[in-house]
């Protein structure tokens, strides 16, 4: 389907309705207040031929006057639309508004305020007029395409469109739009006219008429020696695999954006190249090739499992040699070889597993995990993502194994030594902060995702200080979430039999720790408790939960290395929303980190008479127990002792995820501070939100230079505002402090938010109003 095809399909949807229960609309109203659909016009009326278009007298061309359209939808006059259709009014310079305010209308205009009652008005789900930009971009009812929003791109698609709306809409699909990609439609190369026949050669040999056909075919003759209609697409595919002549070109232009050629591909995999007669064979541009090398490093990675790290090492970094140029190549980027991806994290892994995390004293041990130690993990973590296929898992997870398990054994084995001598001794502060700061608990938030969230943050304009502590022993949620909580000072121990949980303890009677209780508690102390999408009042104190990185890991195992990308997103957007609705702190604390390895961890052995209770990597002692394994006492209650399993091992047969036990990736912690960056104004604040009618008019008071406003649904969402505008996003304040904003007439009576936004857009003030009515 074209673009064109896919606007006259939404544009005759609008006439859809019941029969026997409804009338058909008289007609279909198509406002345009802004012209922006006027150039392109021609080519959609010469495709539909019951579209009319307001404007100067000239039925031939299907074009007249407010009165003379009412003719057309009566039928009365020569020119009518088909028998059968509901006929199209196409209303340059006119907008919905225009003909809802029939008081104020224009009175050339005026026969039409009536069809918007009898007919119906093809507008956006938000009562907007279409532009072509909003039916590019939208997802509810346009076409849901990626477009750029910058002053060049809405130039550039304003001259392309009527050759836009010959493209098809799923070559468009997978790409970016903005300005070069429009003024190449004006201008286009022969190169992608190419590959666009290749793709799909019977379409586009039925979409150009028998002249533009030829001197394309003339075109490709004396570019590049070829004749589309003598020679055809797999000779095509022949020649622009092997890049010969002018060939190179055509393929560079497929590199740019493989994913819009897909028939391309395929043409490719059709093909047996052709070596002989050639001093060098250039391997890239087959896929077959590509897929073989895969196989072949598939073999080698499974080839790893149970070898010393010495060998893997060295497999690995022969392996990266041979195949380390496939990263480079248009097969990578379509996803056809993890494998060779896997190799780059998997050489880093490599070489920072060549000495175990070591030091004096436990703590200088986790200092040096804070500094470097933790690349390690990351690029375990970045290795096992790739794992994401059936076939590639144990292949990933061989070499990952090989290279990964004696570091982390030796690693854990070290601090366990240390631990002895050496108490991992928690030395933060209670987290019950001042006013304006929100404690965010991030759960299993280890130390290598929140150093890459501290860069993400960092990067995105936020102030982001990292500090590191130990949790508490055992590193597991019921111990060690209460003892970041602001209400620790109110806990103690509760029974053996409540598995490591905590109890309220006050008037002399103790109340297991529950979620209810915990906020209860919370509410006692004037901390509101948050809840995501609710983001409380920033001038208070507050908790907000997030995160299901210990989730995932108990469910997924060592794949949950395919998820934490997106849990680290989600974090960073959370953050900055928090920022933008006015929190001028947020302390992102977690009660623990953990351990993960493919192909499980060893299996200790703890007999059950001498445990209370046992977990993956830890276990409550009984009062007589005696074990040689690392003891320490639990954190509520000294008396009770906890074992843990040498090195990386677990208590329970087939586990790949876990905490509980001492090592740096579970014991060390880290304490995120996190405060906005963005300047503004000090004195700013919304003095005055007045509405008449749909018209909000906003007050600052102090100075306004550089702020904007807006009024939104949720004060930190952008997609949320509630403007009635074609050039939507905050608007600047005038001189005298003042700014006008249409709101949409679906949202009257509906609860909003006026916002004051400094430069960067975060949220600087917020006031809440009525749409329409007083604030």
């Amino acid at each position: 389907m074209t673009v064109k095809e896919a606007l006259v399909a939404e544009l005759r949807r609008m006439g859809h309705y019941t029969k026997g229960d409804q009338v058909p609309p008289c007609a279909i109203l198509w406002p345009d207040p802004e012209a922006q659909w006027a150039e392109a016009i021609a080519a959609v009326r010469d495709a539909v031929p019951e579209l009319f278009i307001l404007g100067p007298f000239q039925p031939d061309q299907r074009t007249g006057p407010a009165v003379w359209l009412r003719c057309v939808e009566a039928r009365t006059v020569e020119v009518r639309p088909p028998a059968g259709t509901i006929p199209i009014f196409y209303l340059p310079r006119v907008s919905r508004q225009d003909l809802r305010a029939a008081e104020d209308c224009p009175a050339e205009w005026l026969p039409l305020v009536e069809l918007q009652f009898r007919g119906a008005v093809w507008a956006h789900v938000n009562g907007r007029d279409w532009t072509p930009y909003a039916f590019l971009v939208s997802q509810e009812g346009g076409l849901g395409l990626d477009v750029a929003r910058d002053e060049a791109t809405d130039e550039a698609l304003r001259r392309a469109l009527p050759v836009l709306l010959e493209e098809r809409v799923e070559g468009l699909h997978g790409q970016k739009l903005a300005s070069p990609q429009f003024n190449e439609l004006l201008a286009p190369d022969l190169p992608r006219k190419l590959l666009g026949w290749m793709n799909d050669p019977k379409q586009e040999r039925q979409r150009v008429s028998a002249s533009e056909w030829k001197a394309f075919c003339e075109q490709c003759q004396g570019e590049y020696q070829f004749r589309p209609d003598k020679d055809g697409e797999l000779k095509a595919a022949e020649l622009l695999g092997h890049r010969e002549a002018g060939w190179p070109q055509v393929w560079q232009r497929f590199a740019e954006a493989p994913q819009r050629y897909p028939g391309v591909v395929k043409l490719l995999e059709r093909i047996t190249p052709t070596t002989t007669g050639q001093l060098t064979f250039n391997e890239e541009p087959w896929p077959h090739y590509t897929d073989a090398a895969e196989r072949e490093l598939e073999a080698a990675f499974r080839a790893l499992a149970g070898q010393p790290r010495a060998t893997a090492v060295q497999a690995v970094q022969q392996l990266e040699q041979k195949h380390a140029r496939r990263r480079g190549w248009v097969w990578n980027e379509l996803g056809r070889s993890p494998l060779a991806a896997a190799l780059e994290p998997l050489v880093e892994l490599a070489q920072r597993t060549a000495s175990p995390l070591a030091g004096e004293s436990a703590d200088a041990l986790a200092q040096r995990y804070c500094e470097d130690g933790w690349r390690t993990d990351a690029a375990a973590i970045a290795a096992m993502a790739f794992a994401r296929e059936p076939g590639k898992e144990s292949a990933i997870s061989a070499v990952v194994r090989a290279l990964y398990f004696p570091w982390l054994e030796e690693s854990a084995r070290n601090l366990q030594h240390l631990s002895v001598s050496s108490p991992l001794t928690p030395r933060g502060s209670c987290v019950n902060g001042p006013s304006g700061r929100v404690v965010l608990f991030a759960d299993g938030l280890r130390m290598d995702l929140a150093r890459q969230l501290q860069d993400e943050l960092n990067r995105a304009g936020c102030a982001a200080d990292l500090q590191w502590d130990w949790t508490v022993c055992p590193s597991v949620t019921p111990t060690a979430k209460p003892f970041v909580s602001p209400v620790r000072e109110l806990l103690t121990g509760a029974a053996p039999d409540a598995e490591f949980s905590t109890a309220f303890s006050g008037d002399g009677k103790s109340k297991l720790w529950t979620q209810d209780r915990f906020e209860e508690a919370l509410g006692a102390m004037e901390i509101q408790v948050l809840r995501v999408g609710s983001l409380g009042d920033p001038t208070r104190k507050g908790w907000l939960e997030t995160g299901a990185i210990d989730k995932h890991g108990h469910n997924e195992g060592w794949k949950l290395a395919a998820l934490v990308s997106q849990e680290i997103a989600a974090l960073r957007a959370l953050i900055q929303s928090l920022l933008a609705h006015g929190w001028r702190e947020i302390e992102v604390v977690t009660d623990h980190g953990w351990l993960t390895l493919p192909g499980d961890f060893p299996k200790a052995e703890m007999p059950k008479f001498l445990t209370e209770h046992r977990w993956g990597r830890c276990a409550m002692m009984t009062e007589q127990a005696h074990t040689e394994l690392p003891v320490r006492p639990w954190h509520w209650n000294p008396l009770v002792r906890v074992a843990s399993p040498f090195g990386v091992a677990a208590f329970k047969a087939g586990l790949s995820y876990g905490h509980g036990g001492i090592s740096a990736q579970e014991m060390v912690v880290p304490r995120l501070m996190v405060r906005s960056t963005g300047a503004a104004p000090e004195d700013a604040r919304i003095a005055k939100v007045q509405w008449s009618g749909l018209r909000c008019r906003i007050t600052v008071e102090g100075n306004a230079k550089g702020l904007t406003a807006d009024l939104r649904s949720r004060p930190a969402s952008a997609e949320s505002s509630l403007q009635e505008s074609e050039t939507p996003g905050p608007k600047a304040f005038g001189n005298d402090g003042t700014v006008s904003i249409f709101a949409k007439d679906s949202a009257e009576g509906s609860a909003a938010v006026a916002v004051l936004l400094r430069p960067d857009g975060t949220v600087f003030h917020t006031q809440l109003t009525t749409i329409g009515g007083t604030a």
